[in-house]
């Protein structure tokens, strides 16, 4: 009797402590959970805040967020490691034909035109036979061919705006007199034309490379007039007259009733009055 009530007496003082206990992890457990929870909470409200603005929810804007700039960011770094990629095989393997034309694609598929053309020329040295490939190179030296031409005829307009601005001087007057021989209106047009000579030869030297691509093309295949019309107009371009009337002549002799041929019929007595020494006819504008 005396030992039981002892035990109870033990267990009765053991169940205070084992509770005081439980109180003090409780007090350690929270105040830690607290803390830490106030870094979760922040994070995810961090999170949730860019993912909302990022993805234009609830901005009212449509179109451009910041998500589609940030796309639009590993867009282009995923084509710039594409091309250094690429890069690397190519240059580790010169004669791999494969490697440089993809080389060539992702250098394109980059904009980086005038490289392209040169990884291109690269694969069409090895594969002299590739009519796509060559397509795709005379393609690449025509838009080169154009970009300059535009460049030429806004510096043409720019200078003729430039000189223009002294057409308001009256011949009565000592100031507008000399404000027409204004020196910075005179600046800025022989700038402006300097611009458009430098403009019009690159034109002229693209076109040139361009007639040559043509010229493979057309040996390959010499029954496609398309590539006989299109050899024409580069040379034409190019200023090699004599080739531009033997290339529309070959076009006309494969396609004599093609809804084009009196437009190059004409465009061939044209060239042949250049060829007698009239005055050059004004470059295309397409």
């Amino acid at each position: 009797m005396a030992r039981s009530q002892a035990q109870r007496r033990r267990r009765a003082a053991a169940a205070p402590a084992r509770k005081s206990a439980r109180s003090a992890e409780d007090l350690m457990f929270f105040p830690k959970l607290r803390r830490r929870a106030k870094w979760v909470f922040a994070f995810l409200a961090l999170a949730f805040g860019i993912g909302f603005v990022a993805f234009g929810v609830g901005t009212g804007v449509s179109g451009t967020s910041i998500g589609d700039v940030l796309r639009d960011i590993v867009g282009q770094q995923s084509a710039g490691e594409d091309v250094e990629e690429a890069q690397e095989k190519a240059l580790a393997n010169p004669q791999d034909a494969e490697a440089q034309l993809a080389w060539a694609n992702a250098l394109q598929q980059d904009g980086r035109i005038r490289d392209a053309i040169t990884a291109l020329e690269r694969y069409t040295a090895l594969r002299e036979d590739d009519t796509d490939a060559l397509r795709q190179l005379a393609n690449l030296w025509g838009s080169v061919a154009s970009r300059a031409r535009q460049e030429a005829q806004a510096a043409r307009a720019e200078a003729a705006e430039a000189s223009g601005a002294q057409s308001f001087a009256q011949p009565d007057s000592p100031f507008l007199q000399e404000a027409e021989q204004n020196k910075i209106a005179q600046t800025l047009a022989a700038e402006a034309n300097a611009r458009a000579a430098a403009a019009e030869t690159e034109q002229q030297q693209a076109a040139a490379q361009q007639q040559e691509v043509y010229e493979r093309l057309t040996a390959l295949l010499p029954e496609d007039p398309t590539l006989q019309l299109s050899l024409g107009l580069a040379a034409q371009e190019a200023r090699d007259y004599e080739a531009a009337i033997e290339a529309f002549r070959e076009f006309l002799a494969l396609a004599p009733n093609d809804p084009s041929a009196e437009q190059v019929k004409a465009q061939i007595k044209v060239l042949k009055q250049v060829l007698e020494g009239s005055a050059l006819p004004q470059q295309q504008s397409g």
